[in-house]
């Protein structure tokens, strides 16, 4: 990878915001109000603090004279996938976002009727998102806006949502949908516009500033298995 003129940053997202259901530990503290012990009903969880954290990595990043600060790009899979995006949408010095197999929540539609609900997120990972997202767990459809909103946020900046097709967390078929109805921003902005007319089966590369691509493997980023895959 470095040979090819790239470099990796990370950081561990449990510094900046536990991952534990109930535990408001790290960075939260530090924006509480006198007597506030957790965030409010419409204050930040867990991925937004861990967007804030990536946010953080650019401020360095951005004054290393090593790195072209105007070629950075961020990546994270499934729930720091949700966070790369949340990154991307709020720090325009991030000039592409690959989230991977962000799934509801992130990239997937909140108000599809396939793959993991809103409901399903919010009893597994309830610390994940602002308890006002709770409302809406029995009635998705009345969410005020979905994630379409979301990755018109980084137009026109680009875009690429991958992911694997075994598996429906991810939700292949509702991302494509994402990116189509987020296509009328980027259009907006002169940045081009969705290119393909069906969903991508297989790894396919377009000069689209959006653009999805799914590929076979299980976890085509993540520790590799030798074993069956639960």
């Amino acid at each position: 990878m470095i040979g090819r003129g790239y470099g990796l940053a990370t950081y561990y997202c449990g510094d900046v915001a536990p991952d534990r259901k109930g535990v408001y530990g790290g960075i939260f503290p530090h924006y509480y109000k006198p007597g506030q012990t957790k965030p409010g009903p419409h204050e930040w969880g867990a991925i937004a603090a861990w967007a804030w954290g990536l946010s953080r990595a650019v401020d360095y990043l951005v004054t290393d004279e090593d790195i072209d600060r105007d070629r950075l790009v961020v990546v994270g899979w499934s729930r720091m996938g949700k966070a790369a995006i949340v990154a991307a949408a709020f720090d325009e010095r991030i000039a592409l976002a690959i989230p991977h197999q962000a799934g509801c929540g992130g990239t997937a539609p909140s108000r599809a009727a396939v793959g993991e609900s809103v409901l399903q997120i919010n009893r597994g990972n309830p610390h994940w998102f602002a308890d006002a997202f709770k409302q809406f767990n029995e009635q998705p459809e009345r969410l005020p806006f979905d994630q379409n909103c979301l990755v018109a946020l980084v137009a026109p900046r680009p875009v690429l949502l991958t992911q694997r097709r075994l598996g429906h967390r991810g939700q292949p078929r509702g991302q494509f949908q994402v990116l189509r109805l987020a296509d009328p921003v980027y259009r907006l902005f002169g940045a081009g516009g969705w290119m393909p007319r069906g969903c991508p089966r297989s790894i396919r590369w377009s000069a689209a500033r959006s653009a999805s691509t799914s590929a076979p493997a299980r976890n085509s980023m993540g520790r590799r298995r030798t074993g069956p895959s639960s």
